[in-house]
């Protein structure tokens, strides 16, 4: 029995833990250590216009040591919103708790349709133990993989399952009718608004402010 997009949609629409999106959160280009939260959302939303602007995401490199291969990828996460405010929030208490001030993202970001970056060579990745996965994948296709560890007793537990990453290799040019805007609160909604240019804001698929989702 053939399974169409109609009945792709209307599994989606029964599920409250699956979305036909794909969410890519960024953070500001520069940080200091002394800044506000406030302040950090409204320097990412810098940067968000500045994406916006070149109609590009540019994929992280593997510097980081999260990235395994030769080609830098764009990562993406596949939560409905109400997930990727769940992941924001975490992410933001255990920076306000910890002396450790390292971002990883913000409540700043833009969505997709898994269609349009499916056919732009975006995919899944591979979790599972980094030294297992390069036995079967051949090298070209190690930016898939992300390290994955769950034995016990172990102390180094590697889980990054939560965010259900998607990638593209290199980088991902996107057009502005395809895009979705996602913002953290209020403030960075207002602040999106005075600065970006309306001629991008009229032409954009949707905005959502991530707050509201927690009322």
């Amino acid at each position: 029995m053939s399974f169409t997009f109609t009945d792709w949609k209307h599994r989606i629409r029964n599920r409250a833990d699956i979305t036909g999106m794909v969410t890519h959160l960024t953070k500001p280009s520069e940080l200091t250590f002394n800044m506000s939260d406030e302040e950090i959302n409204l320097k990412a939303v810098g940067n968000l216009i500045k994406i916006l602007e070149d109609k590009r995401l540019n994929g992280s490199d593997t510097s980081s040591g999260f990235i395994v291969g030769k080609r830098p990828v764009v990562c993406f996460q596949d939560a409905p919103l109400h997930g990727i405010i769940q992941n924001v929030e975490y992410e933001l208490e255990k920076r306000n708790s910890t002396q450790i001030k390292k971002i990883r993202y913000c409540g700043i970001g833009l969505s997709f349709s898994k269609f349009y970056v499916y056919t732009y060579g975006g995919r899944p990745v591979i979790y599972d133990n980094t030294i297992e996965a390069k036995k079967y994948l051949p090298e070209e296709h190690y930016w898939r993989i992300v390290n994955f560890i769950l034995e016990t007793p172990n102390p180094k537990i590697i889980d990054w399952t939560h965010e259900r990453e998607w990638r593209v290799p290199d980088e991902f040019i996107f057009k502005y009718n395809y895009t979705h805007v996602v913002l953290y609160d209020k403030a960075t909604y207002d602040y999106f608004l005075e600065n970006c240019s309306k001629e991008i804001i009229n032409k954009l698929h949707g905005i959502t402010i991530l707050k509201s989702l927690l009322m």
